[in-house]
Formats: C-alpha cells, structure tokens, sequence
C-alpha cells in the first residue's frame, strides 16, 4: 500500500488506522468458506468501525487539507443516510442495502483522502 507522507501526526494516526481496517477487510478472503453474505456483512462492520474511530478523532476545526476532506466527507454520508431515512417509499431490505453501499463508498473515498493508496 503506498501513501502520501506528511508531517502532521493525527494524518499519520488516521492513516495507520486506516491501513489496519483495510487489512482487517481485506483478511476476510481467508474465511473461504465463509457464505459471500457474512462476509459482506463483517466487511461493513470493520467500514463502520473505521469511519466512527475517524468521527471520534477528528478535531472540530484543522488546516490540514486530507482531514477537512474527510470531515467533508463524512458529513456527506450522514446527510445521504438521513435522507436515505426519511425516505417511506423504501423497503427495509433495500435501505439496509443502499445503507451498506453508503458506507462502503464513504470507506473507500475516505481511504483515498487519507492519502492510501
């Protein structure tokens, strides 16, 4: 995995948690007999994981341009998932699957402004 480097150390956490979570998902293909379901599901919980261990560390305001970025981004998937909610026309099963989709592309997009590549 190559990344950007810089000198701003809470980058530097974020990235690191981030390739940790990348690995963690990316360990799932071991389970080979694990159902393709289960799995998707675990990898969205490690997405979900990572995304709220970045909510929690950000700062409320920073001048470091991949964080503003992610907070951004961030923000973005809240308003898609309460729009997704207020949505009546929505069956239960497909708004946990756009939900999921949600979080998978906030995931990627987020390891991508993070600088992972």
């Amino acid at each position: 995995m190559a990344r950007r480097e810089t000198g701003d150390p809470l980058l530097k956490q974020l990235r690191e948690t981030a390739i940790a979570a990348l690995e963690d998902r990316r360990g799932l293909v071991i389970y080979s007999k694990m159902e393709a379901q289960e799995m998707d599901r675990i990898a969205r919980k490690v997405e979900r994981d990572l995304l709220d261990k970045i909510r929690a560390s950000l700062p409320l305001a920073s001048a470091v341009p991949e964080i503003i970025g992610v907070r951004t981004r961030l923000e973005r998937m809240d308003e898609q998932v309460a729009e997704l909610d207020k949505r009546e026309d929505v069956p239960e099963v497909s708004r946990q699957l756009e939900k999921d989709d949600i979080t998978w592309k906030t995931f990627e997009e987020v390891v991508w402004l993070l600088g992972i590549e």
